[in-house]
């Protein structure tokens, strides 16, 4: 993009562009008119007006809309705006999810997402290390309303306001007490959610004090009560004519152990006698052991209170206030149990020895009935009950700030400091050291007790060891014993320690310089200074990698930075033939961290109200990201994401230089290639970052018609290019650079491979080291429109229709190698997620007399994924067909309806969402429950009702 600010804030005053409006997204369609104009700040700018219209495009969710949403969570609230995309976590992110809500604008990344409380920066929350908040801490009983900046604002605020800002409005001028409870559940009897909070505020005429205090519970959905989670499904257009055929793992229960005869040996799930392994028909369906939705507990208390302390000398109407806040919050994750095939998918030589009394009794063997060393086993630990993660999380904030007047000047100073700590226990893991003690030689003493020895002798015995018979019944009296289970994994439970914490001091001053034809020329100007720093402190397991909970060392660190901004309004015109009036805005902030040095973003905006009825406006800016602690101090962790060794099959100079098998004049060379598959990789953090840049454009018009009371109409342009995006290479992009002879061997060296003698394959890969650095860069554009009607009020009561739709028009990733993904249309799982081209929300309310009822709708347009699995191969050719297929759009009904008891200032409401029972579209590439968990709804119908009582 690389538009120069001035240029085209020219081309804005010849009316050559437009910009957005505010407009809620979400109407609450019978609010007060306000009786008293009075200056504000909106968000997007340091500068009070009592023209809410800036030159900035915000969308203002009310309060009226977040109750009447259903939902307990504003962050699932603000995913199901359109304008939401990308792959923003969630509770129903099962393997990989953490119980946190997160907010992805326009699909830019959490990260990218800047969220504020009453204009101020919220401490990042989380596990520890964290580089974004944690929605799920701010519980909607304490809100007045949201504010959705969807502009970039580093002028104004700083780092991370790429994307935009969402900032919260707290309840802190309430009078009187409220209390609130709900309860629902799905129409399948489960995810049972339940929720209590009160609101208590008291007024004098020098203050007001309010307190809040909140509970949530949002119980488990388990994948095999869901038909589309019950099983793994692949696409295969060549065996199945469906297309469908069930999957699984190769780590099963009832064996899969590769012997040194070069044969796999299964008892398949019958469990009868050994033969060979066939994937068709003995992979173990490992999906009804994982929540679809995981359980989530939260309970927090907030107070804010002012306090007015008049006069103080030159400074007038002075106001002390302070505000705290304090999330506790539970959640656990649960996936099936452990696959243990130490050498397959951990990279540890454990072979099961010959000499092993279980393998002798009860393993498989060779042709002429002897036991074999089983190089390669695989055994799924049911036993276990599964891979429990239990994470428990406090956050709390506390600001204390004193504003007031300086003449005609309006000015404002504080301090914040917010923490937020955290603990993760991982159970049904196992220590890989003592499983190859377990598996290896033992001897039967003379009292018949098995005992592991070194050498298979008296002499070997090794104290306390207890052999792992893995090849008998889970359920029976042949299954794996207790204690087998405690030597291996009971007393190696894994516990991570992390934080977050963040304190700030901020001074900001506005108002009037002088008086022009126009209107006043405003003016702000402020100063900040902030710490971030966090931590993650994975135990002893955890650091030496003996655990198959995966290999990680600790991330922790902190920086410092100093800003400094000025914001101008300057009001040219006003009064004149087709110039109702015309505003230009102009900001800037100098930051300075103790990281990477300095940068300076500046922004322009202008607002052109044309008539009484149209309003054009556009902003030009410049944005930044600073890294944060995890991508900077992050320990090396392992991770196993999805992708294919091209060398496997077809090894180039530059894979044979790298250590795969040369191809020969007889054989067709490599190594066995299992196509697309699980590749161990090393991540990892990079203190020598630099901060990520962008440009953002926006161009808009509101037009609210004289001749139509109570209409609106909003149409809004948005392009973001970002660049030096801070990112990882990825594992695919690091294989095909290897493979590339035209690239010279460019990433070979991040790839550890397998040699001669190490028992595994010859050339396969031990890890891919893909650490943070500074990469590629993003395109996006994209168009939101708004309509709003509230109709004159009729005999059966008053009725209000809303409209938003947004519409993906780019949004072009360029990777470390050149390549562009592109993602509009698109899920790209293992990229950056789901970004449909449309997705529109449509909301009709009616009042009359002491009823409300509203109905809404939201629709997510059909994507295309990529299908390029193992077992997408076409069987003729050996080709990989890279078939595409499309995932089903989804449309969402929820209807509600309340009753206010006047005489009892009472509020019963009762709702059902997903009235039709929409199940989420197959999404073959999903890597949780066949779909995107992270897009669509998936709990199925759910019933709910709420009581609200005022005093």
């Amino acid at each position: 993009m690389k538009k120069n600010i001035l240029s085209v804030a020219v081309k804005g005053a010849l009316g050559l562009t437009a910009a957005a409006v505010m407009v809620p997204a979400m109407p609450a369609f019978a609010q007060e008119d306000a009786q008293v104009v009075e200056e504000v700040l909106v968000t997007g700018s340091r500068i009070q007006r009592a023209d809410l219209e800036g030159a900035n495009p915000v969308t203002v969710l009310s309060r009226e809309d977040l109750v009447g949403s259903g939902e307990l969570s504003v962050g699932d609230i603000l995913q199901n705006l359109p304008s939401s995309a990308g792959a923003a976590t969630n509770t129903g992110v099962n393997n990989g999810g953490s119980g946190a809500v997160r907010f992805s604008l326009r699909g830019l990344g959490e990260e990218r997402t800047l969220v504020l409380i009453n204009g101020r920066r919220a401490v990042a929350s989380g596990l520890g290390a964290n580089s974004s908040v944690d929605l799920n801490n701010i519980p909607v009983a304490m809100i007045e309303r949201v504010e959705v900046l969807k502009d970039g604002a580093s002028a104004v605020y700083g780092s991370d306001a790429i994307a935009g800002v969402v900032n919260i409005i707290t309840r802190d001028n309430f009078e009187g007490a409220e209390f609130s409870t709900s309860f629902g559940e799905t129409s399948e009897g489960d995810g049972r959610e339940e929720e209590a909070s009160f609101t208590f505020g008291t007024s004098s005429d020098n203050g007001n004090f309010v307190v809040s205090g909140y509970y949530a519970n949002q119980e488990p959905i388990w994948a095999g009560d869901r038909e589309y989670s019950q099983e793994e499904i692949w696409f295969h257009p060549y065996w199945n004519p469906t297309g469908q055929e069930p999957g699984g793992s190769s780590a099963t229960p009832w064996g899969n152990h590769g012997g040194s005869d070069g044969i796999r040996y299964s008892r398949g799930p019958e469990f009868g006698e050994w033969g060979e392994y066939n994937g068709a028909t003995d992979a173990y369906n490992y999906a009804p052991a994982n929540y679809t939705q995981t359980p989530n507990e939260r309970w927090g208390v907030s107070a804010f209170g002012n306090y007015n302390l008049g006069d103080l000398g030159a400074l007038k109407n002075v106001e002390a206030s302070a505000e705290f806040m304090y999330t506790h919050r539970g959640s656990q994750r649960l996936i099936a149990p452990e696959p243990l095939a130490p050498l397959a998918f951990f990279g540890h030589a454990a072979p099961y020895s010959d000499l092993n009394y279980y393998n002798q009794q009860f393993g498989p063997k060779n042709a002429d009935g002897e036991t074999m060393v089983l190089n390669d086993w695989r055994r799924r630990m049911v036993e276990t009950g599964g891979r429990d993660q239990v994470h428990e999380t406090n956050t709390h904030q506390i600001t204390l700030a004193i504003a007031g007047e300086l003449g005609d000047w309006n000015w404002d100073l504080s301090a914040l400091y917010g923490e937020n700590d955290a603990n993760i226990i991982d159970k049904g893991y196992f220590n890989l050291e003592r499983v190859a003690e377990a598996v290896g030689p033992t001897f039967v003493d003379s009292a018949g007790n098995v005992l592991c020895s070194s050498d298979g002798t008296a002499e070997g015995v090794i104290d306390g060891c207890v052999p792992l018979n893995v090849f008998g019944v889970p359920g029976t009296d042949t299954e794996i014993t207790a204690e087998m289970l405690e030597y291996i994994s009971g007393n190696y439970v894994s516990i991570t320690e992390g934080g977050n914490d963040m304190s700030a001091v901020q001074f900001n001053i506005s108002g009037g310089i002088i008086d022009m034809p126009a209107g006043p020329l405003g003016m702000a100007f402020g100063l900040e200074h902030r710490k971030v720093s966090g931590f993650s402190q994975p135990d002893s397991l955890q650091l030496l990698g003996t655990s198959t909970a995966g290999s990680s060392l600790a991330t922790g660190g902190s920086y410092h930075l100093n800003e400094a901004y000025v914001e101008f309004a300057v009001p040219l015109l006003e009064g004149l033939p087709a110039i109702n009036f015309l505003e230009l805005s102009v900001a800037s902030r100098y930051s300075d961290y103790s990281t990477f040095g300095d940068t300076t973003n500046s922004k322009v905006g202008l607002r052109w109200s044309i008539t009484d009825d149209l309003t054009v406006r556009t902003t030009v800016s410049e944005a930044f990201r600073a890294p944060s602690i995890p991508e900077l101090y992050q320990g090396i962790a392992s991770t196993f994401p999805n992708a294919k060794d091209k060398c496997a099959s077809d090894p180039t100079d530059t894979c044979v230089a790298d250590g795969v098998p040369p191809r020969t004049d007889d054989e067709d060379g490599g190594y066995d290639d299992e196509g697309i598959i699980q590749i161990p990789s090393k991540i990892g953090g990079n203190p020598d970052l630099q901060p990520e840049t962008a440009d953002i454009f926006t161009v808009g018009l509101v037009y609210q018609p004289s001749w139509l009371d109570g209409a609106s109409l909003t149409v809004d342009y948005w392009e973001t290019e970002i660049e030096n995006m801070i990112s990882t290479t990825g594992p695919q992009v690091i294989l095909d650079n290897c493979h590339n002879p035209n690239k010279g061997g460019l990433d070979c060296d991040k790839i550890d491979r397998w040699g001669p003698g190490s028992g595994a394959e010859v050339g396969s890969i031990i890890f891919i080291h893909d650490l943070n650095t500074n990469v590629g860069g993003l395109n996006a554009s994209g168009v939101d429109l708004s309509l709003r009607y509230q109709m004159p009020g009729t005999s059966i009561g008053l009725f209000g229709f809303g409209f938003d739709a947004a519409y993906v028009t780019e949004y072009d990733k360029t990777l470390s190698n050149g390549d562009v993904v592109s993602h509009a249309g698109r899920l790209e799982d293992n990229q950056d997620g789901n970004f449909p081209r449309w997705k529109t929300n449509f909301t009709t309310n009616w009042s009359y007399e002491n009823w409300d009822a509203s109905f809404s709708s939201r629709y997510i347009h059909s994507v295309m994924e990529t299908l390029n699995g193992w077992y997408n191969i076409d069987p003729v050719t050996g080709e990989q067909t890279n078939e595409p297929h499309e995932v089903d759009s989804q449309v969402i009904h929820d209807i509600q309806l309340s009753y206010n008891l006047s005489d009892y200032k009472t509020r019963l409401t009762f709702g059902i969402d997903n009235v039709t029972d929409e199940q989420p579209p197959f999404a073959y590439t999903g890597f949780n429950d066949n779909t995107d968990v992270r897009t669509y709804e998936t709990q199925g119908r759910y019933y709910y009702g709420r009581v609200n009582f005022n005093f």
